[in-house]
């Protein structure tokens, strides 16, 4: 059973982000080439895409603290709550596999990726990913070899949605786990 955090990406995420793919292709197959709105156009897919999975990370990670907090007594929970959504690594940080396990790793959770062979690669394209995002949010040179083509940038999205998914199940099994019920239905 996804979560709603996992249903807000695939309903709402994955559609925009697809569109701004689509106008990066469109800006790419123009006649005449506009290489300046291409090479925007690209630039703000790869950054908008970064973005997106940052929001996922955070909305599972708020969407797991919303369930761990419900068990506490009521007492409690502001306080629980407080300390699960303070100074949390995605809140400002890029969503790296570091900062994902960061976050998650609050809950004791150890996000272990490889129970999915399919994760190994995807996680290698939101390195490349977060690394370009860098050089393109900070304006700082890039190589010789100029920008990522779209044909990358659509990898890295196919392993973004992958490991959406992917981190979805792992905190699903997760918070089972701990509470020992399915944490949503």
């Amino acid at each position: 059973m996804p979560s709603a955090s996992l249903t807000h990406w695939t309903a709402d995420r994955l559609p925009r982000l697809r569109a701004v793919e689509a106008q990066c292709a469109a800006s790419l197959a123009a006649t005449p080439p506009n290489p300046l709105l291409a090479d925007e156009n690209l630039r703000g897919l790869v950054v908008l895409l970064s973005a997106h999975v940052q929001g996922f990370c955070r909305d599972l990670y708020t969407e797991a603290a919303e369930v761990v907090v419900s068990k506490v007594r009521p007492s409690l929970q502001a306080r629980v709550r407080n300390q699960f959504l303070s100074a949390f690594a995605l809140d400002y940080g890029n969503p790296t596999l570091a900062n994902i396990r960061k976050g998650f790793g609050r809950f004791g959770f150890a996000l272990d990726f490889a129970t999915d062979p399919a994760n190994a690669v995807r996680l290698q394209h939101l390195a490349e990913l977060n690394r370009w995002r860098n050089l393109i949010a900070h304006a700082a040179p890039l190589p010789p070899t100029g920008l990522p083509g779209l044909a990358a940038v659509r990898g890295w999205l196919a392993s973004c949605d992958g490991l959406a998914a992917a981190l979805d199940r792992l905190v699903y099994n997760e918070l089972r786990k701990l509470l020992r019920r399915k944490p949503w239905t």
